[in-house]
């Protein structure tokens, strides 16, 4: 019985050990395409065209830690550019590991949701001046884009 009990145990031990070797075997691999370990989101990454979004990187200066792709969620905090111009096509990278959003507290201007370790895009507006925007999921998260 004893025996039994042993072999049992054995078999239970190795069927929980290959099953968590082939989940970080999964996860790893899908976190190296994507950043957030879902084997969708991977697939859906490469259509993203980051290139295209590549020729407005120039555009706008940035201010110290703020990308120069344009706009950067890490931390629960927006880094943004100096300026940007009217216009212009801005991407958003969100490296944090939940979902945000760039909305504009003008309503119809501009209202991205960003997946957790997703890039989007928003276009600037074509008028100058001062724009806030937030997270709809986390309120204390604000920023401002200045279109010159």
């Amino acid at each position: 019985m004893k025996r039994i009990l042993a072999v049992l145990a054995a078999l239970i031990l190795a069927v929980f050990a290959l099953t968590a070797c082939s989940d970080n075997s999964d996860s790893s691999d899908n976190d190296s395409a994507n950043h957030d370990g879902m084997a969708m989101t991977s697939m859906s990454m490469p259509s993203k065209p980051t290139s295209m979004s590549m020729p407005s990187m120039p555009l706008g200066m940035s201010t110290p830690g703020a990308s120069s792709m344009g706009i950067v969620i890490s931390g629960f905090e927006y880094s943004t550019p100096e300026s940007v111009m009217p216009g212009q096509v801005l991407t958003i990278q969100n490296n944090d590991t939940v979902e945000h959003s760039v909305t504009s507290d003008t309503a119809g201007l501009f209202n991205e949701d960003i997946e957790a370790g997703e890039t989007e895009t928003i276009t600037v507006p074509n008028e100058p001046g001062t724009y806030t925007f937030h997270c709809t999921y986390h309120p204390s998260m604000r920023g401002t884009l200045t279109v010159k």
